[in-house]
């Protein structure tokens, strides 16, 4: 197993989750993904932009910010740490733009899986798309509940 297999073994993509280590194999390979590293303070999503990619942590911190309009102060809206994922809705509504800027608060690296990408992979790995995809659904869910208790 990869070093970036193992890592990302700890989080959402992990066997817990359902996600063999098969379809992290198939996910970290050339073929459907790239690691990308990232010095501190780079932006990897803008607010308002059009979002390009599913990213997967694998190491450092990032922060997920927003501001009302340009005047208005930024706003801290969470830590994003290693296992935890960026971007995802880039896959699901190719219109839709980024509702937060996201960047790397120390040195990190993260997978990134374009929208590109992933088409390919669910087309030549349906099975391994389906763990993929129900993994990404149960954090999905899981930040969905997390939003709604600070609402309630």
């Amino acid at each position: 197993m990869s070093d970036v297999e193992e890592l990302l073994n700890q989080g959402l993509l992990s066997q817990e989750n359902g996600v063999s280590a098969e379809t992290r194999a198939l996910l970290t390979s050339e073929s459907f993904s790239e690691v990308v590293n990232y010095k501190e303070d780079t932006l990897i999503v803008t607010q308002g932009g059009e979002p390009d990619a599913l990213y997967f942590t694998i190491s450092g911190v990032f922060h997920a910010i927003s501001h009302a309009n340009e005047q208005a102060p930024q706003r801290l809206l969470g830590r994003i740490e290693p296992g935890e994922f960026i971007g995802e809705v880039t896959l699901f509504d190719s219109e839709s733009k980024a509702s937060a800027s996201v960047k790397a608060m120390r040195n990190a690296s993260a997978l990134r899986v374009t929208p590109e990408s992933f088409e390919a992979f669910c087309k030549s790995h349906p099975a391994q798309a389906l763990e993929f995809v129900s993994s990404l659904a149960k954090g999905l869910a899981g930040r969905l509940r997390a939003a709604n208790e600070k609402v309630l």
